[in-house]
């Protein structure tokens, strides 16, 4: 049998599959089949103002739109790297990120307007100017498609620190994409929905696996309550558990046929009743740096995420720190401009983890950096999120540590679904330690919910220090 390798191109993908079936529905949004030849017809009608630089870095305001997908793709095929934006950022978080970076350019789709990055949150723009003329001739500065060449930059989730620029080619992301394959099945004749942005790895990567079969690529609205219905005519989606638990609730689309799930553990009777439905569920375990999944396997509900897929490579170091390499790996961050290195050979995760019975099935403990300490014991919120997270009606938990004089820590339980508050705080007491027990509960803010595959520590950490700075108050004024 002939070693797997990863998909490739000799040219742009799209003009791949233009050449390969023209009038086969590349894209569906808002009722609309887009063949192939339209969407590259799309892609070469888009204009950029010509004193970018073939090497430029541009950001794009993030919307899953087929607007923003056009000149994302288009930008690429220009010769930019682009930087997708989170559009929940503030002006001046932008112009930190444009500054550091080196981003030169800023793309505001629901405006068609590109202006200057460094002048873009004072709105005096340097220079502006409609991204698309149809009414002109096209003068796009197509550039050949260099597999090696850096395409996406890619922040970080900034767990700790500022969020860093990572950089990834079309060789990195189609490594990724087959080797997901190899467990997955995916093919040209199925479509994947766009359930998560394009400012996230995982977002990008549902592109690329898209790109790499010349497949469907379904653009919908996937907020709340709209996810049911974006998910018809969709064979493949990436959820998190709980979107999935309000799937299977509705009754899923005849056509899901299979759900790619991260952001949390799996819980056992959410698997089966998905299974029951006719859903095939996997899960994993991935990063940023890795240009997204690093091990995936079948959701069983154990505590593992399973093997490294090709084209990665995985080691625990003798601290038990999970290190990766490989095809996927990115070259590096962007910084003003300038490419650093993340490693000379293993780049080192932060991540602690440990073999199953099986040493191809990895189990991750959690992060190193999320560890804190309680009247002297080490306590890894995720660990006691796996099994405090059994408890009945919870569909969502985090543990996060509050500083305290005493204990230096103590550990705050943040939960999502409908649960009695008294109870789980009793049953907690005889499942976990007393170091490792919740002193306390509060309800998961639903504001911080959104945007991403997985919610942020450190904001839930900044919120709940604000609340309990506001009980304090409350409570002193009385």
């Amino acid at each position: 049998m002939a070693p797997l390798k990863p998909i490739s191109f000799s040219q742009w993908p799209w003009h791949h599959w233009m050449d390969v079936h023209p009038d086969a529905t590349a894209i569906r949004c808002d009722r609309q089949n887009i063949s192939w030849q339209q969407l590259c017809s799309d892609i070469d009608g888009v204009e950029f103002d010509p004193t970018l630089s073939n090497s430029s870095l541009v950001a794009i305001l993030s919307e899953n739109h087929y607007d923003t997908l056009v000149q994302m793709l288009a930008a690429w095929q220009q010769g930019f790297a682009t930087l997708m934006l989170n559009p929940a950022f503030s002006a001046s978080a932008r112009c930190e990120i444009f500054e550091r970076v080196g981003i030169e350019g800023f793309i505001d789709p629901s405006s068609d307007l590109l202006n200057d990055a460094r002048n873009d949150s004072l709105n005096q723009p340097a220079f502006s100017t409609c991204f698309r003329q149809p009414s002109l001739p096209s003068t796009s500065r197509a550039t050949g498609y260099d597999p090696q060449r850096c395409l996406t930059l890619t922040l970080t989730s900034g767990s700790s620190g500022s969020p860093k620029a990572v950089t990834h080619s079309a060789d990195n992301h189609l490594a990724s994409a087959t080797g997901l394959f190899s467990l997955m099945p995916f093919e040209s004749t199925d479509c994947w929905l766009l359930s998560l942005p394009l400012f996230h790895i995982s977002g990008l990567a549902i592109v690329w696996r898209w790109l790499a079969k010349g497949a469907t690529l379904k653009v919908a609205d996937t907020s709340g309550d709209n996810l049911i219905n974006a998910l018809n005519g969709a064979t493949h989606a990436s959820l998190v558990p709980t979107q999935l638990t309000r799937l299977v609730e509705a009754a899923k689309p005849t056509s899901l046929h299979s759900v790619l799930l991260g952001g949390a553990v799996i819980p056992q009777a959410l698997v089966d009743r998905a299974e029951q439905q006719g859903i095939g569920c996997w899960c994993g375990y991935g990063m940023t740096e890795m240009a997204s999944t690093i091990t995936a396997k079948r959701a069983n509900g154990a505590f593992s995420v399973g093997a490294t897929l090709p084209f990665r490579q995985l080691m625990l170091s003798d601290q038990d720190e999970v290190w990766v390499k490989g095809e996927t790996l990115s070259a590096g961050y962007m910084v003003d401009r300038a490419l650093v290195p993340l490693a000379q050979d293993w780049f080192q995760t932060k991540d602690k983890g440990s073999w199953a019975s099986e040493r191809n099935d990895l189990m991750i403990i959690g992060r190193l950096d999320n560890m804190f300490i309680c009247g002297g014991e080490n306590v890894q919120p995720e660990t006691v999120e796996r099994l405090l997270g059994r408890f009945e009606g919870i569909s969502q938990l985090f543990i996060v540590p509050l500083a305290d004089t005493r204990w230096g820590y103590i550990p705050v339980a943040l939960v999502e679904g409908d649960t009695d508050t008294e109870a789980f705080l009793t049953w907690s007491k005889t499942r976990v330690p007393a170091y490792q027990c919740p002193k306390a509960v509060f309800p998961l803010p639903s504001h911080l919910q959104s945007g991403g595959i997985k919610i942020s520590r450190q904001a839930l950490s900044v919120w709940l220090h604000e609340q309990i700075h506001s009980l304090r108050n409350t409570s002193e004024s009385n």
